[in-house]
């Protein structure tokens, strides 16, 4: 009975240290952390990504991640005491990193959705000005026809021009906001447009049947490259299968490659060369249009 406990014994003990430490030294860390999630450009990538948290809520949940890392890190592998000290640090990389990469992965989503539906803002910005619509007026067809994010990002720009902002100032903040080469063909051509004169409406439906047939090209780019993606992939997970088939159908080499100082030297050479390995071919499968 006391060995079935043990494992749960130690987990909990594990956790309500951590707990302690974080309890501990939240004082002296809380602050300066949240500074740092509270700067402008970190801010306003959280914005654009879409992600509604303060920057108390970021770091909690950094610190959660982390913490349920490392008690996971030492409960399965029970090292020493100076080296589950030194892995927490680690799991803070990995919690951290985890996060940045999540707020890049909800970023882009976004960006690429916005990009989707840019076609369909500018034809609707262009059936307005035709009907005798200001550019102004024309930007709240978008916002009363289109779904998130179109909607929320010209309710922006509508939102500025309310507070004295001139039109072509909050599509250009626009651009920066949603920063896409298609975005930036807009904001430069309703700028240029301002300027030189000329039919504003024929622009924005020549420049929607440009980014039609810019995506058409991307959609076929990537049905070109899906059996690359799909080979880099495999080859990302196979090492991960390999472990778990150790562990699970040899113990004794499972052993030895995680529960031993040679094991983790192993792993740790391995996981840096996977690590390079996904990044080469990511880059290789990278077309630029």
């Amino acid at each position: 009975m006391v060995t079935t406990l043990t494992p749960f014994a130690i987990f909990l003990g594990a956790a309500t240290a951590v707990g302690l430490v974080f309890y501990s030294i939240w004082d002296a860390i809380g602050k300066r952390t949240t500074d740092q999630v509270n700067d402008r450009n970190y801010a306003s990538t959280l914005d654009r990504a879409g992600i509604k948290m303060k920057a108390e809520e970021v770091v909690l949940s950094t610190l959660g991640i982390t913490a349920i890392i490392w008690i996971a890190v030492v409960f399965l592998i029970k090292p020493s005491i100076l080296i589950a000290a030194l892995l927490f640090p680690v799991c803070v990389a990995l919690a951290a990193g985890g996060f940045y990469a999540f707020v890049r992965l909800k970023l882009q989503r976004r960006l690429n959705k916005f990009v989707e539906q840019l076609e369909l803002s500018l034809r609707l910005i262009g059936s307005g000005l035709r009907v005798g619509l200001g550019l102004q007026q024309a930007l709240l067809l978008v916002i009363e026809e289109l779904t998130e994010p179109a909607k929320y990002e010209f309710t922006r720009v509508v939102g500025q021009t309310n507070i004295g902002v001139s039109v072509y100032d909050a599509i250009d903040d626009l651009a920066v906001r949603m920063p896409s080469t298609e975005t930036l063909l807009m904001a430069r051509a309703i700028r240029i447009q301002s300027q030189t004169g000329g039919d504003l409406a024929r622009v924005l439906d020549k420049l929607a049947d440009t980014i039609r047939d810019r995506r058409r090209i991307n959609r076929k780019i990537s049905a070109l490259t899906a059996e690359g993606r799909a080979s880099s992939i495999i080859l990302t997970c196979l090492p991960l299968a390999l472990g778990a088939f150790l562990l699970v159908g040899q113990p004794d080499i499972g052993h030895a490659l995680f529960f031993t100082l040679a094991g983790h030297i192993t792993i740790a050479i391995v996981v840096v060369l996977e690590t390079c390995g996904a990044i080469v071919l990511n880059r290789m499968l990278q077309v630029n249009v």
